[in-house]
């Protein structure tokens, strides 16, 4: 059964076939994009169905299991799997795709080009979220970058190539790293079994059995690359340059999906392959996500960008969602996957929401903004509501999230968890500043968006756009009232990935 597969090559398939088609039907190219990111997301939400119905776990054999012999003198075999964590992952992935593809109808350059990269760049996302053999998540993780690159610096903003460049200068020498780290891993288990492999459920035993030291080296060449992709303070210089840069659409995709691939190898390789060096460098990394916490939330409160703004906010919510990871326990990583879910879909919605105002008024500095709710009342309140969520409101997604995350934390060391509460306070701050900024006070009566204002040309979320954001909104309420359905997900797979840690990090 090749149903991961088909999730994986669909959207590149429909990339590659977008290419043939002539570039003067832009309506057709669009809606031939949406219809390949629809089948892909009712093809996931079919596998999680599925899922439910076996209770698959993680690292056990199940019906969904790939794996065709593909080098087999270096053991390199083309192999994928799935668990709970990576199906919530592949359904969110979907998900944004077809969401960020919708709301990329305006654009009207290149088009036939830029819905073509959306669908690789989809199409390596579910790569890196289904491979089980370390080679093929390598090549995916590598073509993930391609069309990142691409739809970063040829429909950006005007440093669109600075911007660029820093992204794949950061994220390939994070990338070399993890590569020579695959490279090494293979050999010492060749030493250990006289076999060559890089499929990570036969690593998992001989990793483990590895010298202190080595394990030390082997996690941290992994974790450079997922450090940066996360990203962890100091690596995160990236971000606010290609989040500010990016079309909101892809800015909405790279912070909702892309930036989970970091927390996800973290997850499932670096963790359950190096459990002794997890352990000796976990106050390390929890003291880089508490930093990346707090020093993000400051950062975001002085912002005058409002994507910048938001970009360090989802570097400060990714913090928590590190900080519980490393917690070891299962409250902790069950609630940082749940996070990981819930920003995704809330940080999606904001920058969405801020495109459309960028496109009514060509500006995204706060101070020039004032008085909208009056003009926008729609907008307004979908605005509210993504925004209540992204502070943790209790009732909507975001809370639950974090009070499991958090829940985890205190159980392993309770300095970590009062730090890590006390982001609340900028988050809360810095949101409503975002929010009561923008639609609340005086309108603003000089200005791009003055001028709109008084011509009346400034016009409330159109029907196309709510509908564009409406499911995010949605789960929004569900997952903030009814997160039970995904930690029951999470329930199945997270105490088999604790096990391969050892009852000693089972709390």
């Amino acid at each position: 059964m090749f149903y991961l597969s088909s999730l994986i090559f669909l959207p590149l398939l429909g990339g590659i076939a977008l290419l043939f088609l002539p570039k003067d039907r832009g309506p057709l190219i669009r809606w031939a994009a949406l219809g390949v990111a629809a089948i892909e997301l009712i093809l996931s939400l079919v596998l999680a169905l599925l899922y439910v119905e076996s209770t698959i776990s993680i690292f056990s054999s199940s019906q969904f299991r790939e794996n065709i012999t593909w080098i087999s003198s270096l053991g390199i075999n083309y192999s994928l799997d799935i668990d709970g964590v990576s199906l919530l992952l592949v359904v969110l992935t979907t998900l944004l795709t077809a969401i960020c593809i919708a709301a990329s109808f305006g654009n009207e350059r290149k088009v036939k080009n830029y819905m073509a990269f959306m669908l690789l760049f989809e199409s390596g996302m579910l790569g890196v979220f289904l491979s089980s053999n370390l080679f093929l998540f390598y090549i995916f993780w590598e073509v993930m970058l391609i069309p990142a690159y691409f739809l970063l610096g040829s429909w950006g903003g005007p440093r669109r190539i600075y911007a660029a460049f820093k992204f794949v200068i950061y994220t390939s020498v994070g990338s070399f790293l993890m590569l020579a780290g695959i490279i090494a891993l293979g050999y010492y288990h060749q030493q250990a079994t006289g076999s060559y492999t890089l499929d990570i459920n036969a690593l998992l035993t001989t990793a483990k059995t590895l010298d202190p030291t080595v394990q030390i080296w082997l996690f941290l060449a992994f974790a450079a690359a997922f450090a940066v992709k996360v990203p962890f303070v100091p690596f995160h210089s990236w971000l606010p340059d290609a989040y500010s840069e990016a079309p909101a659409a892809v800015t909405a995709l790279l912070a909702g999906a892309m930036s989970k691939t970091g927390a996800y190898g973290f997850l499932r390789l670096c963790i359950p392959l190096f459990p002794q060096a997890a352990q000796t460098l976990a106050p390390v990394f929890s003291i880089l996500a508490l930093v990346g916490i707090l020093y993000c939330a400051l950062m975001a409160l002085v912002q005058t960008d409002l994507k910048r703004l938001l970009g360090y906010s989802s570097i400060s919510h990714l913090g928590v969602v590190m900080l519980g990871m490393f917690s070891f326990t299962s409250q902790g990583v069950e609630g940082s996957v749940l996070q990981m879910v819930n920003h995704g879909i809330t940080i999606a919605a904001l920058f969405l929401l801020v495109g459309y105002l960028e496109q009514r008024t060509g500006t995204r500095r706060i101070n020039e903004f004032g008085g909208l709710a009056s003009r926008a009342p729609w907008l307004a309140t979908v605005m509210l509501i993504a925004a209540l969520s992204s502070l943790g409101l209790p009732g909507l997604n975001s809370f639950a999230g974090e009070f499991i995350t958090l829940l985890g934390v205190f159980r392993t060391n309770i300095a970590y968890g009062v730090l890590g509460t006390i982001v609340v306070v900028p988050a809360a701050w810095y949101m409503l500043r975002f929010f009561l900024t923008i639609m609340s006070g005086p309108r603003q009566t000089e200005g791009v968006v003055g001028n709109s204002l008084r011509k009346g040309t400034f016009k409330d979320i159109s029907f196309g756009e709510f509908w564009t954001v409406a499911p995010l909104l949605a789960l929004i309420f569900v997952f903030g009232v009814l997160p039970a359905p995904l930690i029951w997900v999470l329930e199945q797979s997270v105490p088999n990935l604790l096990a391969t840690l050892g009852n000693a990090f089972i709390r």
